[in-house]
């Protein structure tokens, strides 16, 4: 347990680290055994405006292509739902095996120099990397998004305290319930030194009962309390509509 804590206590500095310079191993091992620590994979995505969301959206899941071309594994799309800070806010997501992948990536493909034909579709707002800092299901849904700030000694009880209020809903009864929280690399202003966290339900309906349920006395109100406790500053509240429209053969 000492072990896993100074792990997961020193990810916020390797992510700032890694902003810099140095990519430095993403686990440690003592007594032969492998501690647990951040899920598996990566993320790209890709902020935009979108005149005609619809629109957008049907261009990207005709030409799969794009996707292909970047060696994603998975992609797809969130449309900001409520809390937008624009019309047409979205963006466009994919996944890849692990971070040197999706950092690769970033150099097959310039969205500033798109077709035309999808050019003129959107504009881009600006692009980032993530990391996750615990186990993640890809199965996208209606998803409340926040932006948060944690200081780096809070880190690990703020991950830790996400993991037990996930499992804690699911024993509630939403078994389809699904949180991520994820490690920015390459965001610039817009996303420096901010976690991103994810609470999917596969409706709008069920998200919304989760929430009645917290307000009516759950089980788990007191876990979701502790892990706001940790948080310094929330940057930002959204529900984004995600959908996957891609995957690899």
């Amino acid at each position: 347990m000492i072990e896993g804590t100074l792990f997961l206590g020193g990810i916020m500095k390797k992510i700032i680290l890694l902003a810099c310079l140095l990519l430095t191993p993403l686990y440690l091992k003592a007594d032969h055994h492998t501690i647990a620590g951040p899920g598996e994979g990566a993320f790209n995505t890709i902020m935009v405006q979108a005149e005609d969301t619809a629109k957008y959206v049907d261009y990207l899941r005709a030409n799969p292509a794009l996707f292909k071309a970047v060696g994603a594994t998975a992609a797809g799309v969130c449309i900001t739902r409520s809390g937008n800070d624009y019309v047409g806010q979205m963006l466009v997501w994919s996944a890849y095996p692990d971070l040197a992948s999706a950092m690769h990536a970033n150099t097959l493909y310039d969205p500033n120099d798109a077709p035309s034909a999808l050019a003129r579709l959107r504009t881009v707002k600006y692009g980032v990397s993530w990391k996750g800092l615990k186990s993640f299901r890809l199965d996208p849904g209606w998803e409340r998004v926040l932006r948060v700030k944690v200081s780096p000694e809070n880190l690990n009880a703020y991950v830790e305290a996400l993991r037990e209020l996930e499992t804690a809903i699911i024993n509630s009864g939403h078994e389809s319930f699904n949180m991520g929280v994820f490690g920015p690399f390459g965001g610039g202003v817009h996303e420096s030194q901010t976690l991103m966290v994810r609470a999917i339900s596969p409706t709008a309906r069920e998200s919304g009962q989760i929430a009645d349920e917290y307000f009516a006395g759950a089980s788990w109100g007191p876990i979701w309390e502790k892990s706001r406790a940790l948080v310094d500053k929330v940057v930002s509240d959204t529900y984004e509509l995600c959908e996957q429209i891609y995957s690899a053969e």
